[in-house]
């Protein structure tokens, strides 16, 4: 046989291996892995999502939780599992950018991964404690401004997402504040509360019940849409910060070398899930926006986010030894 011969074989043979496994993908269950534990946003989008991917895809798609190290734990696993659609990740900021930038681990944030679909996001919402009497983003700066270091700010650690939303706010208001980093959302929360910090961006969800009481006052979303569950609160940029958009982000990848035919398969069988109205209602009543995008834009989303979050970290003076 001539070299120009077998080596079109080659090619064939290679085209055809590919061909089938579009053809058959997927034969078995899909394990979408989520680093946090049971019982947050990563896990609610998950199940949802999974439940929707089933129906379309003729196989079971399971939720594996693997919380720990910040999110490395999960990342690492799917980082180095085969790059054959059928182990997924569901991450966002603090696994693609914020975590690989502050600690040594096994991936890398983005050239580990190929993007298959953004999917969902959580809006994070500026909140005051009443005691403080602002009612008004206007007011907010006018004293942060007077009085340099006075106010204080909750964040659920050093280089988190409510970490960073608060950094860029003081960057874009030209104002100071103290920054007080709690172990989570819900001790920042009681702290809010009782008046022992001024502010916060945290996650809408458990806010919620708070600003419909009263006992604290929201004054923007940081999102590029109003949050569905508090309809009367403007987003940052229509308060006149720009493009101020911090939503705590959900995207689904897979291992770095998927094939193309395979990642077409899974955003398709996404998309169509979230296009479900019921779906979309369920996610929507538990605070989470439908933020949908394909592999591509994902990809190109991501590089954008990733410079942007690698910046507010230097501006936070945040490193990985804090």
């Amino acid at each position: 046989m001539t070299p120009i011969r077998t080596g079109i074989m080659a090619v064939a043979m290679s085209v055809a291996a590919t061909a089938g496994l579009a053809q058959d993908y997927p034969s078995q269950p899909i394990t979408i892995v989520n680093p946090y534990s049971a019982g947050g946003p990563a896990d609610l989008i998950s199940r949802t999502i999974a439940e929707g991917m089933a129906e379309r895809l003729g196989q079971p798609v399971v939720v594996e939780n693997r919380p720990g190290a910040g999110t490395a734990i999960a990342a690492t696993y799917v980082a180095q599992a085969d790059p054959d659609g059928y182990t997924l990740l569901i991450a966002g900021s603090p696994t693609h950018v914020i975590t690989p930038a502050l600690q040594e681990v096994e991936y890398d944030g983005v050239e580990s991964f190929t993007p298959v679909s953004m999917v969902a996001n959580v809006p994070n919402v500026l909140v005051v404690a009443s005691s403080t009497g602002i009612t008004t983003i206007e007011q907010l700066i006018e004293r942060a401004g007077e009085a340099p270091d006075t106010l204080s700010f909750a964040s659920v650690g050093n280089g988190s997402l409510p970490h960073l939303s608060s950094v860029l706010f003081m960057q874009e208001t030209e104002t100071q504040m103290v920054h007080i980093p709690y172990g989570g959302a819900a001790p920042a929360v009681v702290d809010l509360l009782a008046g022992n910090v001024d502010m916060g961006f945290l996650n809408a969800p458990p806010l919620i019940p708070h600003v419909e009481s009263g006992d604290l006052v929201a004054l923007g979303v940081a999102a590029s849409d109003r949050s569905d569950q508090l309809p009367d609160v403007p987003t940052m940029q229509e308060l006149g910060l720009g493009e101020f958009q911090m939503s705590t982000w959900y995207g689904i990848s897979a291992p770095a070398g998927t094939p193309d035919d395979v990642v077409a398969a899974l955003d398709e069988a996404i998309s169509a899930t979230l296009e479900d109205e019921a779906i979309r209602s369920s996610l929507s009543e538990r605070g989470v926006m439908i933020f949908y995008k394909t592999s591509q834009d994902f990809a190109d989303f991501l590089a954008g986010d990733s410079g942007r979050m690698l910046d507010l970290l230097d501006a936070a003076g945040v490193s990985g030894d804090q």
